[in-house]
């Protein structure tokens, strides 16, 4: 019975060595998400750089006049458009919530001051191409970031005007007509449209 208890005691000892490590790794306090959570702290310093520059490009790729002659479809109108940023990105409002969500944990919001330039809605094409009357609204544009995987995605801009005016004797002056100033929709529906202009056209 005596030499039994070693064996005892050897049995007990592995057991308790095997078991220590699956109770922290399995544990809340487990020593797995003193990791993340630092990595976290130190990224979040970054988020906003990482946004404005992602910002920056999505400006300098979308603003210029380089659309200005192309005549866009929105069935049942034709019309033509393009968008200018007298700023640039050099005065991005920024701001980072933090979501309860794994997938996206982080929402950005940046807004940035925008000139959009478009003309009146056409039925048809060839007077759409050949309208060279521009209104230029000015306003702000909020684009939307999710953070996923680590990377920000754009997953829409909403554009509000401020200011509806048209170019008369090369001095831009408040337009004339009656234009519906209403919060727009997400620029890739593209239902703004026909709303801000639905009382001049009447249609």
């Amino acid at each position: 019975m005596m030499k039994s208890k070693p064996i005892l005691y050897s049995s007990v000892l592995l057991c308790v060595l095997l078991v220590a490590p699956s109770c922290s790794r399995f544990g809340g306090g487990g020593s797995d998400a003193t990791p993340a959570m630092v990595s976290e702290t130190v990224s979040k310093e970054t988020r906003e750089a990482e946004l404005r520059n992602l910002a920056g490009e999505y400006i300098r790729q979308t603003g210029g006049e380089e659309d200005r002659g192309q005549v866009i479809k929105r069935n049942p109108y034709y019309y033509k458009e393009y968008s200018l940023y007298p700023e640039g990105a050099s005065n991005l409002t920024v701001d980072i919530q933090e979501k309860e969500s794994r997938t996206v944990p982080y929402v950005g919001q940046v807004e940035v001051s925008k000139q959009r330039f478009a003309t009146r809605l056409h039925r048809k094409r060839d007077e759409a191409s050949a309208d060279s009357n521009f209104l230029r609204d000015t306003g702000t544009e909020t684009i939307t970031f999710e953070l996923r995987s680590q990377r920000w995605v754009r997953v829409g801009s909403l554009f509000v005007a401020e200011r509806t005016e048209e170019l008369v004797n090369g001095e831009w002056v408040p337009a004339q007509e009656e234009v519906e100033r209403t919060v727009a929709e997400e620029e890739t529906d593209g239902n703004w449209f026909q709303r801000a202009w639905s009382s001049i056209t009447g249609r």
